[in-house]
């Protein structure tokens, strides 16, 4: 059995081969492919395993159809799975109702590696939602563009503004940040994960932090928001891409919304961009599409890597 022919083209020209094995796959199963569901899509890798680069496309192929058939709202901007197509962008925070203060209050500031997403999360917050800036320029952020000094923090041009509770104030999320920053570009991923784990969780009677004691580390970093795994490894050069930072602040405006552990919070073991949260036992297919596409931007990465270790070695 395989897919009528409009469905087979569902995912454009470039990705018709790997989409068609998929509608094929779920034609045999008896299984829906689009929109599809996360058990088909396990099935279907589990099924049929290939290489990293084989399986990249497939991913890519399969979230380009959901695309642009309109079934998942989140999409890359950048990049090859990026597509001209009218997609809505999802909600941002404020569109949701939600105060970009408790969205900060709400990240993570300790443990590894979720208080280093915690701590990167609330800058995102800080950066986009209360300072504005549009998220390509954020994402391009470097830290000439940061000053500290007596009369405050400033982004470029713009003040930071504070806020009388500590876990809420947005000087000390930019604040926080940088300092985590410095250690783990300065000293190295082991060093930072020893800070988070020892460090505490602000409450309202701390002392505010809007400055960094000691070496200012975090000024040699290339990027202010680098690309960050599951791991709390870093990219060096490489920073977080426009998609993922509408993920997440679409999905920490969401979850709190419905009162459940931000995504700084998450657990260790979960993605970046679907972690499956408390009091949820699955991902729902728009996480697991967006899970998928990171997957398929990782095979990339690394894929370049070896090629570049290759050449080099040549």
């Amino acid at each position: 059995m395989g897919c009528a022919e409009p469905l087979r083209d569902a995912a454009g020209a470039g990705y018709r081969r790997e989409w068609a094995l998929f509608c094929d796959y779920a034609a045999a199963t008896g299984q829906p492919a689009l929109p599809t569901t996360v058990a088909a899509l396990a099935g279907f890798f589990t099924a049929l395993p290939a290489r990293p680069a084989t399986q990249a496309r497939r991913i890519r192929a399969i979230a380009a159809a959901h695309r642009r058939a309109g079934h998942i709202l989140a999409r890359p901007q950048n990049g090859p799975a990026a597509l001209p197509d009218p997609t809505p962008r999802p909600r941002t925070a404020h569109a949701a109702g939600v105060d970009p203060l408790e969205m900060i209050a709400a990240c993570a500031t300790r443990g590894w590696p979720h208080g280093l997403h915690g701590r990167r999360d609330a800058f995102l917050v800080v950066t986009t939602l209360i300072l504005g800036l549009p998220q390509g320029r954020v994402r391009a952020l470097v830290p000439a563009q940061i000053t500290l000094g007596a009369d405050g923090v400033r982004v470029g041009a713009h003040a930071v503004p504070a806020d009388a509770d500590p876990r809420r104030c947005p000087v000390c999320a930019v604040v926080r940040w940088l300092d985590i920053l410095g250690i783990l570009d300065g000293l190295g991923r082991g060093s930072a994960r020893m800070h988070l784990t020892a460090a505490h969780t602000p409450t309202t009677l701390d002392p505010h932090r809007h400055y960094i004691p000691g070496p200012q580390r975090w000024r040699a970093a290339a990027t202010l928001l680098p690309a960050i795994d599951r791991h709390g490894w870093h990219d060096d050069y490489q920073p977080i891409t426009t998609r993922t930072i509408r993920t997440r602040l679409t999905l920490a405006a969401q979850h709190h919304e419905q009162d459940t552990p931000a995504l700084g919070t998450q657990a260790p073991g979960t993605v970046e961009c679907g972690p499956v949260t408390a009091g949820r036992s699955a991902p729902g297919l728009e996480e697991a599409l967006t899970l998928l596409e990171d997957i398929a931007d990782d095979a990339d990465a690394l894929n370049d890597r070896i090629l570049a270790l290759l050449k080099d070695n040549q």
